[in-house]
């Protein structure tokens, strides 16, 4: 065998190792797309099922607040749904009041702040022109 036919078998060789590497991992990035591909429909999944879970939810509140359903395992959560409810239309009419002291405020204002405006007074070291006459430049 000559040196020709030895290099060339090396070369077809290394050929052969670098396709059987690239196919490797080419099937691994198909695989992690895959798998990608299937984590994404399984996140959708989910979120399909917490959604159904909170309709159900919903749905039985209605039924426990109507007196249609009445299943003491779900009391303690129908009385916490309550309380929860209570909570925000209290911090509705709190916001509500805040609202509508800033709005009467707001319409007494004009004729408050003339009644109750401070004198304007010159900036330190400067005298306000004499009043009735503002003018008159200074040395003039």
């Amino acid at each position: 065998m000559g040196l020709m036919d030895s290099i060339k078998k090396t070369a077809t060789s290394v050929a052969g190792e670098v396709k059987e590497a690239a196919s490797a991992v080419g099937s691994e990035a198909g695989k992690a797309g895959r798998v990608a591909q299937a984590q994404m429909k399984l996140k959708s999944l989910q979120g399909e099922v917490g959604d159904a879970e909170k309709e159900l939810g919903q749905a039985a509140y209605g039924l426990a607040e109507t007196a249609q359903l009445q299943v003491p395992a779900l009391e303690a959560a129908v009385a916490k749904v309550r309380e929860a409810k209570a909570a925000v239309a209290a911090k509705e009419a709190e916001i509500a009041a805040i609202k509508a002291e800033g709005e009467t405020a707001a319409a007494d204002a004009p004729a408050d702040a003339a009644a109750t405006a401070p004198a304007v007074s010159a900036p330190a070291g400067e005298t306000a022109p004499p009043s009735g006459d503002s003018t008159q430049m200074p040395g003039t």
